[in-house]
């Protein structure tokens, strides 16, 4: 079909949308209420001036959400990449468009965008979605992220930026998160068949699952459908904290019908009926515990979990390192500056330690070796790398008269500054 349209295909694709939205549409009542809308101001003209198939696409598209407040709603004309997700069989997709479809996948390393280990043994996860595990490689790539934060000791999962995805992949990552115990964390009511489905997490997944360690999920104002279904099921299930912005309030799940062979009509047809709240988070979205805006929203679950975990460690030796984690997160995340005048009074031999100026930055030296700029902590406390950290003493004349070295699995020791009988020099 070409762009532009005829009076009758314009007609005949409205009125198959205003069916769609009467006979499909989640809520029936609201459904009934966008179909009058539509056939009224098809009957009044308001289409009648729409030449073009996309430009009708997006109109309608437009008319829809604003009928049901719905941003699920989607009109598109010849679109490639979603089609292939909703055809019954691959022989009636063709080749090209499910391969570029899957090569779309691949190429967001199926919506895992970085996982990594931070300080303090906390295992962070960004993920921009919930690829279907039924592409090549998106189930083991899954699996592989799980493990690879299986021995943290709190998790945080970043859905800033995840827009949905796919049941069976939200499925499979909560299964990580409780025991082998299935557990019944949403129904969802299909409204074109009338049916009701229970969703259960899984008895059994690859590698080990993480029941009992803190998890803490962060959002933000764009945090959509199954982004939000994560954040929703986690925080009802009193599994998580959920850490930043009140998410966007789409929690109707989508169909897709093609009508005049290129119109693809992607319309919000089932919901979820929470088992712990009864409801689900359409329109309302999902309220954080610790409402802060995004962008400080790592920054404050990480510190957030660290002190949580340093007020329930009885270890002392494992809190002191808690601690000395929190240090290094807060300076990483609140960088420390300091003045020249300030950084000058450190200057010194110290031992055969050495502290000098070079380019605004105090370095470090041992025994004549390669320099290396510390990282400032504070006014007085500067770190070397993860492991060594210095605290200078000051005399009455405010100069540094000893440093405490403190390395991490061993207790400080101090290092009077010897007295200077030349100018400090460093290579």
């Amino acid at each position: 079909m070409p762009n532009n349209l005829t009076s009758p295909i314009r007609q005949t694709v409205i009125l198959d949308v205003a069916r769609i939205a009467q006979e499909k549409y989640v809520i029936p009542v609201i459904g009934e209420k966008i179909a009058e809308e539509i056939r009224t101001k098809q009957e009044q003209g308001g289409y009648d001036h729409i030449r073009e198939a996309a430009e009708l696409a997006d109109t309608l598209t437009s008319d829809l959400r604003h009928a049901s407040n719905d941003q699920h709603w989607q009109v598109s004309f010849d679109s490639k990449l979603t089609s292939p997700l909703y055809a019954d069989n691959e022989d009636d997709v063709n080749s090209e468009d499910l391969e570029m479809l899957k090569e779309k996948v691949r190429k967001s390393n199926f919506g895992i965008e970085k996982v990594e280990h931070m300080p303090g043994n906390i295992g962070y996860v960004d993920l921009h979605g919930f690829a279907w595990i039924g592409f090549p490689g998106a189930g083991d790539s899954i699996v592989a992220a799980m493990q690879l934060i299986a021995y943290c000791d709190a998790l945080i999962f970043d859905l800033r930026q995840n827009h949905g995805g796919e049941v069976e992949t939200l499925q499979l990552v909560l299964s990580y998160l409780v025991d082998d115990h299935p557990k019944h964390y949403d129904t969802f009511h299909y409204r074109p068949t009338d049916e009701y489905q229970q969703l259960w997490t899984y008895h059994y997944v690859p590698g080990r699952r993480m029941p009992d360690v803190p998890i803490f999920v962060l959002t933000s104002s764009t945090t959509g459908s199954g982004g939000e279904a994560f954040a929703y099921i986690l925080k009802s299930m009193g599994r998580a904290t959920v850490i930043g912005e009140t998410t966007l309030g789409a929690a109707h799940t989508t169909d897709l019908e093609i009508v005049q062979e290129k119109f693809q009509v992607e319309f919000p047809s089932g919901r979820s009926i929470s088992p712990f709240t009864k409801g689900d988070w359409e329109n309302a979205g999902v309220a954080p515990d610790l409402p802060v805006p995004r962008d400080d929203a790592l920054k404050t679950a990480h510190l957030f979990a660290l002190e949580q975990l340093a007020k329930q460690c009885k270890d002392d030796g494992q809190k002191r390192l808690l601690r000395w984690d929190m240090e290094i997160a807060s300076s990483q995340y609140t960088p420390v500056a300091l003045e020249e005048s300030i950084l000058s009074r450190y200057e010194g031999c110290y031992g055969d330690r050495v502290f000098t100026m070079k380019d605004g930055s105090l370095v470090y030296s041992r025994q004549g070796l390669s320099t290396t700029k510390l990282i400032p902590l504070s006014e007085d406390r500067f770190r070397l790398d993860d492991l060594i950290k210095f605290e200078f003493r000051l005399d009455e004349q405010g100069m540094a008269s000893s440093v405490a070295l403190s390395c991490r699995d061993r207790a400080e020791i101090v290092i009077p500054k010897e007295a200077a009988t030349a100018p400090v020099s460093l290579p």
